[in-house]
């Protein structure tokens, strides 16, 4: 039997045609600091360290459509749906 790699998820990348911006909006949000910082190119991580969000510019990039269409995923009552500067849908609840 093979044993499967073991893999460790250490930051999550997300596009946007202003990655500087975008990044600049999530810092002020999660109180993260900059790791790196270079024009189309951002990595935020938390103060105590951890997962990073990584922010990279993309000329073709195209926002996400919402609100969903029907047949498609819709929020719960108690959640509230926003739109990041860069239009990708994030959620905001009470755990």
């Amino acid at each position: 039997m093979t044993t499967p790699p073991r893999l460790t998820v250490t930051g999550t990348n997300i596009g946007a045609a202003d990655a500087n911006a975008l990044a600049d909006f999530y810092r002020r949000l999660l109180g993260y600091e900059t790791r790196i910082e270079e024009p189309g190119w951002v990595i935020l991580r938390p103060p105590g360290g951890g997962h990073t969000l990584n922010f990279q510019a993309g000329e073709r990039y195209v926002p996400p459509a919402w609100p969903a269409g029907p047949g498609e995923q819709q929020p719960q009552d108690d959640v509230r749906v926003c739109l990041d500067p860069a239009g990708h849908p994030f959620c905001l609840f009470l755990g």
